[in-house]
Parts: structure tokens; sequence; C-alpha cells
């Protein structure tokens, strides 16, 4: 719901947000395995910890798992089916894309974490146009920050990008929760 009066060039808009409620739980999960990951990659450099890092993904999938099936039993699937159901197909894509120019070795080490953290950003740009401001901050400060480590300081990608793209969507998924609490106005440049 849009309800709006113009001052100048910002729009106050009252946003509707709550059918992004049932997706907090994956930014939790997901952006606690990234934080988790590149924690442990920081120990990479004294030990091999791929199989460790290999665990988080599969406990972030388990827990993915667990949350799926709790909002069929819930009958939240419907709302995250209707609003996320045209926006899964491409960004499955863009996952499986990566894993498998990860797996077949197609790609340097260090392109993952950046192509990782610039499809956060863009997608944060892109749900700015329903959550307003503060995601536009996010998108860019996180292209930036992407853009800062892929010039001057590569080898700390994985690590970097990793646990500040996490804290990120751990971000994100407090900033919805806490929209929702108490709808707020909050003025959106046009």
């Amino acid at each position: 719901m849009k309800t709006g009066k113009a001052s100048g060039h910002q729009l106050e808009q009252r946003h509707d947000i709550s059918w992004g409620l049932p997706y907090t739980v994956f930014l939790y999960i997901w952006g606690t395995q990234w934080v988790l990951s590149s924690c442990i990659g920081f120990f990479g450099q004294w030990q091999d910890v791929e199989l460790w890092q290999q665990l988080t993904v599969w406990l972030a999938l388990a827990a993915s798992l667990l949350a799926l099936m709790a909002s069929f039993r819930s009958g939240t699937w419907r709302q995250l089916a209707d609003q996320g159901g045209k926006a899964a197909l491409p960004l499955l894509m863009i996952i499986g894309a990566v894993s498998v120019l990860q797996y077949v070795q197609a790609v340097d080490p260090f392109f993952a974490p950046l192509l990782r953290s610039f499809v956060l950003a863009i997608g944060y740009a892109q749900l700015a146009i329903w959550l307003g401001r503060p995601l536009i901050y996010m998108s860019l400060w996180l292209f930036l920050l992407t853009s800062v480590i892929a010039v001057w300081y590569l080898g700390f990608a994985s690590m970097l990008l990793g646990g500040f793209g996490g804290l990120s969507m751990i971000a994100v998924a407090w900033l919805i929760r806490s929209w929702n609490q108490s709808p707020k106005t909050r003025e959106v440049t046009q």
C-alpha cells in the first residue's frame, strides 16, 4: 500500500512489507553460513579447512530444508511461493551456474566470492524498490567494498566478503523483522 505526499524530491511512502517475513529465516541461515565459512577460512592459512567449510554449507542446506518444511506445515509456503516464485528460478540458475563453474574449476578461486558479493549487492538494489533507502545504502556499500577488495585486497576476498556479506544478510533480515513489528513511514528518494 502506498500513500504519499510529495515534498520536494522526496515521497513519503508506507509499504506493506509483511511479504518479506517468511524470507528472513533464510537470510539468517545463509548470512550465518557466510560468516562462519569466512571465519573458518581464516584458519585455512595454517591448516586444511575445506571440509569444515563444506560442513557449514550442508548445515545451512539442512536448516533451509527444515525451515521450508516448517513453512509447509504453517501454511506460509503459499505466501513464500507467491512472492518469491517469480524470482526463484533466475536466482537458482545463478547459484547453480557459479557452483558448476567452481566444481569444474573453470574459474579462479577468487572469482566466486566476488561474484556472490556483486550479486548480493545488486539484489539489495532490487529489494530497495520495496524496502527503501537503507537497502540502497547497503547495496552501494557492498558494491564498493567488493570493488575495492577486488582491486587492492584480492587475497582476502573470500574472508572479507563472506564475513561482510553474511553480516549484511543478517542485517537485512533484522530490518525486515523490525519494520514489520512497528510499521513506520520511511522516506524514499524518487
